[in-house]
């Protein structure tokens, strides 16, 4: 994997690519334990390059090797970090932290082709904007006991994103941990059937 630095607003922000040339078609963030190696150390970065899909894994500032930022709202880095990136519509993957991220940021910007959301935290703070989301792909991960954000939480995502999907994956609030294959497996099998333009 080779990692680089990229200029966002003035701020350099580390990313980490699985090297395919062309444009991502997938960005990967994280949560508040964690930093965009950890898409290296399970071993995703290298299962979407062994399918063909360029991916990036970013460090959110001053996360990892990336410097802090004014940004108040992770929502509006991602949405700084595509504009710096000059990328449209890619699928956006985020846990915890990372997965409240992707969500307002697809709530407010209508900018992706599908999300991976892996135990994300504060599904409540968007519930009556869920809606938006209706007809984007959406793929929720969680672990069975997640005891940061219980699974119960998904019931609200599936109940108003008609094309969210839910598959378990190990025990723990960081699932992808627990079993990598699985995890690994999902995601591969949700990128491939993504249309990477929607109609």
């Amino acid at each position: 994997m080779a990692d680089y630095f990229l200029e966002v607003k003035g701020k350099k922000i580390h990313c980490l690519s699985n090297d395919l040339s062309g444009q991502p078609k997938v960005l990967l963030f994280h949560g508040a334990r964690f930093n965009a190696n950890t898409w290296n150390q399970v071993s995703t970065l290298k299962s979407l390059k062994e399918i063909g899909v360029p991916a990036v894994a970013v460090d959110f500032p001053g996360y990892g090797l990336s410097e802090r930022g004014s940004w108040n709202d992770l929502s509006e880095f991602i949405k700084d970090l595509l504009q710096a990136m000059d990328l449209e519509r890619p699928v956006l993957l985020g846990p915890s932290m990372g997965g409240n991220a992707v969500l307002k940021y697809a709530i407010k910007y209508d900018q992706v082709s599908g999300l991976i959301l892996v135990g994300p935290v504060g599904v409540e703070e968007v519930q009556d904007e869920l809606d938006r989301l209706d007809g984007i792909p959406v793929l929720l991960i969680w672990g069975e006991n997640d005891n940061v954000s219980p699974i119960e939480k998904s019931k609200v995502l599936i109940s108003r994103i008609s094309t969210a999907r839910l598959e378990i994956v190990g025990k723990q609030h960081a699932c992808y941990l627990d079993d990598p294959k699985k995890f690994n497996d999902l995601v591969e099998k949700f990128i491939t059937d993504v249309r990477w333009s929607r109609n």
